[in-house]
């Protein structure tokens, strides 16, 4: 919602607690470490996850090396059906729509105000009767309902109206990491409400295109939008494809002797993803929370993407060797863009080992030639 977009804009980490923030923050490292996990076989492993300092500690062969035998299945000419690229009309809309809704027009209301309004408050947080710091502000737009204060301040304001002053009675939360001085203390914040707004979805015209973007029309903006969401679908169903490719090759393929290599995969996974909450200031309690998940359900997750990863490296390197298949130059710089390196010498640099490079550039080869030998109907 844009009201908490400006929320955002000036958040005051004296007395938030960044509850809708912190679950977008563990959806996208989430979402980033499920590509690191998925594009091992592609992406530097101590490049998820880990600080600079942890990742130059780590050899290329902790993080890699894998055992384990594979009897390859059908590998070439496996038929597969082509996912469908098109985007309909009515992703389109829906796209539009999303945007409207997501940067509605703010009207001022005279009513008492309700979970998903906007209050502009100002407000004064006190300890044994003295203001702390980081706790007052003014002209602060707060949406109620997006958990973005401790426990009690949004709840306090339901049914405020415009000019009204309150006192706010409350206790942070214990442990608090923005200020750990103020973990479970009792505070009172006087707050006085200067205006409610309501959102409202905006109509679809040049004004609201010229609100949101660069663009001055709304046929500009919708082609625009078209072509990346083009763009995006085409991306999508082309991962799709590879997915489905690989996975197929995996189902038909055998694999023996990896119990000890998906364990060791799975406490790496596991590692990077609380490592990445720890940057986030977010406990493992706190993930789980988040998702509605029980410690078996996300263990059982990291393991099936643990098993995944072994089986595809064992499966690439099987490949690779078996068609004799040449590491290119070409596919080195490849591998190098991938890694976000000017070239394959500053992979091989942040690799820290050779051979951690060149296995990089031989499960690309690998994919490469999967994906050229497969029918797609």
């Amino acid at each position: 919602m844009a009201g908490f977009a400006r929320l955002r804009g000036r958040c005051n980490c004296g007395i938030t607690t960044y509850k809708p923030k912190m679950r977008r923050n563990i959806m996208r490292k989430f979402a980033k470490l499920c590509v690191c996990g998925v594009a091992a076989a592609l992406v530097l492993a101590s490049g998820c996850g880990k600080k600079q300092e942890e990742a130059d500690q780590t050899t290329a062969e902790e993080t890699t090396a894998v055992s384990g035998e594979v009897e390859l299945g059908q590998y070439k000419g496996v038929e597969l059906e082509k996912t469908d690229a098109s985007l309909t009309d009515e992703e389109f809309q829906t796209a539009v729509d999303a945007r409207l809704e997501a940067n509605p027009d703010w009207i001022e209301v005279e009513r008492p105000a309700q979970n998903g309004d906007t209050v502009n408050i100002d407000y004064v947080g006190m300890r044994d009767g003295e203001a702390f710091e980081g706790g007052t502000d003014q002209g602060y737009d707060l949406v109620l309902g997006s958990g973005s204060f401790i426990d009690g301040f949004e709840d306090g304001l339901i049914g405020a109206v415009k000019g009204q002053e309150l006192s706010l009675e409350l206790t942070f939360p214990d442990p608090y990491r923005n200020n750990p001085d103020l973990a479970g203390q009792p505070v009172v914040f006087d707050v006085t409400v200067n205006r409610v707004e309501e959102p409202r979805t905006p109509e679809l015209n040049d004004a609201f295109v010229q609100r949101i973007s660069d663009f001055d029309t709304v046929d500009a903006w919708e082609t625009d939008l078209r072509s990346q969401l083009e763009e995006q679908k085409a991306q999508q169903a082309e991962s799709q494809d590879d997915f489905n490719l690989y996975n197929a090759i995996m189902e038909s393929s055998t694999f023996t002797g990896i119990d000890e290599s998906v364990d060791a995969e799975l406490n790496r996974l596991m590692e990077m993803n609380e490592s990445l909450m720890a940057l986030q200031g977010v406990t493992l309690e706190d993930y789980l929370a988040a998702y509605g998940l029980d410690q078996e359900v996300y263990e059982t997750a990291w393991r099936s993407q643990a098993e995944y990863n072994v089986k595809m490296e064992l499966m690439l390197k099987a490949v690779a060797e078996q068609e004799n298949l040449e590491i290119t130059d070409e596919i080195k710089q490849e591998v190098a863009d991938m890694n976000g390196m000017e070239d394959y010498d500053s992979l091989v640099e942040a690799a820290g080992n050779e051979s951690e490079a060149e296995r990089l550039a031989r499960n690309y080869a690998a994919m490469k030639f999967l994906k050229d030998n497969a029918v797609y109907k």
